[in-house]
C-alpha cells in the first residue's frame, strides 16, 4: 500500500527526463568521464608515437603527472564543476596538453586540424542537446570516409586521429551547452524577475490606486475644514504604514501656523510642541518636501523633544499646495528607522494635492454659506423694510381718502372749478400713490411663500374681471378686449398672473400717447398654453414695450429702476413671469406684444411640468 506513491514518483521522475537535463549543470561525474577518453588518447600518443624532443623517462614522468591530475578530480568538491572559474582553466589545460602532444607527435596533418576545427565548430554552435549528439557522431564517420578514400595504405597514424572528431566535439561541445542552457536560464531569471517587479509595481500602483479612493471617498462630502482634515488623516492611517501623521495649516488672520490635526501620538502635547516642529515649519515656505531617514542622525542640532517622548525616528512632510499657494502641510512619521524613496514622496504628495483642494472647496463652501447667510439676511431686511414702508403709507393714504370723498361730497363747502380740478388732481395722484404702496409691498413679498400657488380658474370669469376693474378708468389709451366666451377652467397662479397683466396694461396705458390697445386672449389646447396679445394701435409705440425689449435680459431691481417710473412694476413682472415660467415675444415694428402662460387641463404634478407639454412653443 506504501509503495505505490514511491513508484509513481520514480515513473513521473523517468517520464520527465529528457537530454536537455543533462546540460543543466555541469556535473562532477559527467565531467570526469566525458575526459577520460581525452586524457587516455592524449596519453597514448605521447607514449606510443616517437618523440625526438623528450626521452622515454621525460614521457613516463609526463604521463603520470598528467594521469594524476586527472585522478585528483574525484577528490574536488562538486560545486567547482558548475563554476566556469573552474572549468574554464580546466579546458585551456586539456587544451594547451592536446596541441602539444599533437604538435610532438608529428601525427597531424592540416586535414586533420581542419576536421577537428570544423566540429569544435559545429558542436558549440549548436543550440540542442540532440544536434551536439549528431555532430559527435557523424564527424568521426564522415572523416574516417575521408581518410578511406583519401589514402590507399591506413597506416596507425591516421587510424589514431579517427577518435578525435569523436572525442573534440564531445568534451568541448558538452560544457559550451551548459554554458549556454546557463546563459538561458541567466536570461529567464532575469526576465522573471522583471515579470516579478512589474506585477510588484502593479500591485503597488493598485494599492495606491485604492488609498487615493478611499481618501476622496472620506473627504469628498465633508464641507467642514475640520472635519475633512480629520478624516482624511484618519483614513490614510488606516491604508499605508505609517505610526502617526500631523497636519499643520496657516491660520489666515495671523499667518502662523497651527496645528489642525494629530492621530498616532502618545501623548496630547504634539499639538503645542512648536519648538520641536520648527524645521518641519520650512516646508510650507519652501513649498518642497522634506524626507529624513533619522532625525537624530540627520538633524541634532534642532529641537527633537517631541520625538524622542513618541519614539519616532523617520518622516516624510509635505506642502499642502493649492491654486499655487501653500496652505500647510502633511506630515507622516514612523517609530522604526524608513527609507522614504522618490516613488514614495510623490505619492505623498499625491495624497496632499488631494487633501489641499478639499480644503480649499471647503473653505470656498464655508464662504459661499456665509454670503448666501448675509443675501438672505440682507433679503429679510429688504422685505421687512418694503413692508413697513407699504403699511407707514396706508395711514396718511388713508386720511387724504378721507378728505378727498369729504370734499367730493361738499361736506365741507361748495368747491369752486378750480378747487375741483386740484380734488382731481389730487386723486390721480392718491391712485398713483396707492398702487406704489401695492407695488412695495409685492416687491416685498417676491421670493416668499410657495413660488407657485397653482389654483383651478375659470378663464373667461377671470378676464371678465379684470375687464371691469378696468371699465371707466381713465387714461391716455383706449382698451379694447377680445376673448372667447368658451374658454376652459385651467390650473394657473391666479394672483402672480394678475399683477403680471396688470403691470402690463398700466404700463402701456400710462407710457401710450393715446389710440387703442386691443387685449386678446386665446387657449392653445395642444400646448396646454394661454396665449396673451397686446396690441397698440397708435402713432407711436408705448414707452414699457421698447423697456421691455431693452430690460429683458436685467436682473437686479437697480437696472430696471434707471428707467423710469416704471421700473418697479417691471421689476415685479420680471420676477412673476420667472415664477410662472411665462415667455414674452415682442414684435416692436407692429406694436405689439405676446404673453405665453403654461396653463394645464389638469393640476401638473410640480414646476418641473409646467412645460412639458409646450417645450416647443418657444
Amino acid at each position: 500500500m506504501n509503495a505505490s506513491p514511491t513508484l509513481g514518483a520514480n515513473e513521473s521522475q523517468r517520464r520527465s527526463w529528457t537530454v536537455e537535463r543533462l546540460f543543466e549543470v555541469a556535473q562532477k561525474d559527467t565531467v570526469i568521464r566525458l575526459r577520460w577518453p581525452l586524457v587516455i588518447l592524449s596519453s597514448y600518443l605521447l607514449y606510443y608515437v616517437p618523440n625526438e624532443w623528450l626521452t622515454p623517462t621525460q614521457v613516463q614522468a609526463i604521463l603520470i603527472l598528467y594521469l594524476l591530475s586527472h585522478s585528483t578530480l574525484y577528490f574536488i568538491s562538486d560545486r567547482l564543476f558548475d563554476s566556469p572559474y573552474f572549468y574554464g582553466p580546466l579546458l585551456l589545460f586539456d587544451t594547451l596538453v592536446l596541441v602539444s602532444v599533437l604538435s610532438s607527435s608529428g601525427t597531424a596533418s592540416p586535414d586533420f586540424y581542419i576536421a577537428c576545427f570544423l566540429t569544435l565548430v559545429l558542436s558549440c554552435i549548436c543550440n540542442t542537446a540532440w544536434g551536439l549528439l549528431v555532430v559527435t557522431f557523424l564527424a568521426p564517420l564522415i572523416y574516417g570516409y575521408f581518410l578511406l578514400y583519401s589514402f590507399g595504405d591506413m597506416t596507425p597514424d591516421l587510424y589514431l586521429r579517427l577518435p578525435f572528431p569523436f572525442i573534440i566535439p564531445l568534451f568541448y561541445g558538452y560544457f559550451a551547452h551548459v554554458e549556454r542552457i546557463r546563459r538561458e536560464g541567466r536570461e529567464k531569471d532575469e526576465q522573471v524577475k522583471k515579470e516579478q517587479q512589474a506585477a510588484e509595481e502593479i500591485r503597488r500602483q493598485r494599492e495606491r490606486l485604492d488609498v487615493l479612493c478611499q481618501v476622496n471617498t472620506s473627504i469628498a462630502y465633508n464641507n467642514d475644514t475640520a472635519a475633512t482634515v480629520a478624516s482624511f488623516v484618519d483614513t490614510t492611517l488606516l491604508q499605508l504604514p505609517y505610526a502617526a501623521a500631523l497636519v499643520r495649516l496657516r491660520n489666515r488672520q495671523t499667518g502662523a501656523l497651527e496645528t489642525a490635526v494629530a492621530r498616532g501620538f502618545k501623548t496630547r502635547s504634539s499639538g503645542r510642541a512648536r519648538e520641536s516642529l520648527t524645521f518641519t515649519d520650512r516646508v510650507a515656505e519652501r513649498k518642497i518636501p522634506l524626507a529624513v531617514e533619522n532625525v537624530f542622525v540627520d538633524v541634532p542640532e534642532q529641537n527633537l523633544e517631541l520625538f524622542r517622548k513618541e519614539g519616532l525616528v523617520s518622516f516624510v512632510a509635505v506642502p499642502l499646495i493649492a491654486n499655487g499657494g501653500a496652505l500647510g502641510y502633511l506630515v507622516f512619521l514612523t517609530r522604526e528607522e524608513h527609507e522614504f524613496g522618490e516613488e514614495e514622496v510623490n505619492f505623498v504628495s499625491t495624497l496632499a494635492g488631494e487633501l489641499g483642494k478639499a480644503i480649499q472647496h471647503a473653505e470656498l463652501f464655508q464662504h459661499s454659506q456665509r454670503q448666501a447667510d448675509e443675501l438672505r439676511s440682507a433679503h429679510r431686511l429688504k422685505s421687512e423694510f418694503l413692508k413697513i414702508v407699504s403699511a407707514e403709507l396706508k395711514a396718511p393714504l388713508s386720511v387724504i381718502a378721507a378728505y378727498m370723498d369729504m370734499f367730493s361730497e361738499g361736506r365741507l363747502g361748495t368747491l369752486t372749478p378750480i378747487q375741483e380740478k386740484a380734488v382731481e388732481t389730487i386723486t390721480g395722484q392718491y391712485r398713483e400713490l396707492q398702487r406704489l404702496s401695492e407695488a412695495l409691498l409685492h416687491a416685498g413679498n417676491v421670493g416668499e411663500g410657495p413660488p407657485v400657488d397653482l389654483r383651478e380658474t375659470k378663464l373667461w370669469e377671470f378676464l371678465s374681471e379684470l375687464r371691469l376693474s378696468y371699465d371707466g378708468r381713465p387714461g391716455k389709451a383706449k382698451l379694447s378686449w377680445s376673448y372667447p366666451n368658451n374658454l376652459p377652467s385651467v390650473w394657473v397662479d391666479r394672483g402672480k398672473l394678475k399683477q403680471v397683466l396688470e403691470h402690463l396694461i398700466d404700463g402701456a396705458v400710462k407710457s401710450s400717447d393715446g389710440g387703442t390697445l386691443t387685449i386678446s386672449a386665446r387657449y392653445q389646447t395642444e400646448k396646454s398654453l394661454l396665449e396673451l396679445t397686446f396690441t397698440h394701435a397708435g402713432s407711436r409705440i408705448p414707452q414699457s414695450f421698447a423697456l421691455l425689449e431693452q430690460l429683458k435680459q436685467a436682473e437686479s431691481a437697480d437696472s430696471w429702476l434707471q428707467h423710469g417710473g416704471t421700473g418697479l412694476g417691471l421689476y415685479i413682472m420680471k420676477k412673476y413671469l420667472d415664477l410662472l415660467d411665462g415667455k414674452i415675444m415682442l414684435a416692436l415694428h407692429e406694436g405689439s406684444l405676446k404673453l405665453l402662460v403654461p396653463a394645464r387641463w389638469e393640476k401638473p404634478a410640480g414646476r418641473e411640468d409646467l412645460w412639458s407639454s409646450a417645450a416647443s412653443s418657444s
